[in-house]
């Protein structure tokens, strides 16, 4: 069920509020992929080209996680990190938490039809949020075999300030394990969604939801990945 306000325009701020009285604003978030279009490195020399998977933004007034650290995975988790299909996860957190606004995020701009998104590509998307809420966000990151990117805690869209998240987050966004599936060389795996027979097919891990952790290379995420938040 969407969270629905009722907006009052304050010329004195520059704010909108809402019937309670708290600030609110129109947010607009920007993923890209600014990796390098020659592709990354393999272990083996070769390259190959990084993508993320389509995935899912939350906005509540509760601190909704996607996953606990330390826990194990849900079968919805499992199923963005190894597959990259946020459908399950979306109506899951329906279902657990009831009243909030998400939505998926799953075709890059420019395109007619949902997909990876690509080097040189971008997903964009808005809403609306208030004071006291916040934005969480959750990928894939394709060339693996469960790993995805989320930031750690959900993030506030107004500070103790009333000043709205407003910048680049990338920094906020982490790379985990889901503990789902035994990790290969990023790139090259037989069993990573883009070479694999079918979906859910890899070694089962049995392992936790922790950060990646494990004896391959991954790239730094500000160097393939750029993501905005635009207060409006």
């Amino acid at each position: 069920v969407a969270i629905i306000v009722t907006l009052v325009l304050s010329i004195q701020t520059g704010f909108a509020f809402n019937k309670n009285g708290k600030k609110q604003a129109t947010f607009k978030v920007r993923v890209e992929n600014i990796s390098d279009p020659n592709g990354l490195v393999t272990a083996g020399g070769n390259k190959y080209p990084f993508a993320l998977s389509p995935g899912l933004f939350v906005i509540n007034h509760k601190k909704q996680h996607f996953f606990e650290e330390g826990e194990k995975a849900s079968a919805a988790l499992e199923l963005q990190a190894e597959d990259g299909n946020p459908e399950t996860l979306s109506k899951r957190l329906q279902t657990k938490v009831g009243s909030l606004f998400m939505g998926i995020f799953n075709t890059p701009v420019g395109a007619d039809k949902p997909g990876p998104l690509l080097p040189g590509s971008a997903y964009e998307f808005t809403f609306e949020g208030a004071e006291g809420m916040k934005f969480n966000i959750i990928a894939m990151y394709g060339q693996s075999n469960d790993l995805f990117y989320a930031p750690k805690e959900a993030l506030d869209l107004f500070d103790k300030n009333g000043d709205p998240l407003d910048g680049d987050i990338t920094e906020k966004l982490l790379l985990w394990d889901a503990g789902t599936e035994v990790n290969q060389a990023p790139g090259i795996g037989d069993e990573q969604a883009p070479r694999q027979k079918m979906a859910n097919t890899g070694k089962t891990e049995n392992g936790v939801v922790k950060l990646v952790n494990d004896e391959f290379r991954y790239p730094k995420t500000s160097d393939v990945l750029r993501v905005t938040v635009t207060a409006q």
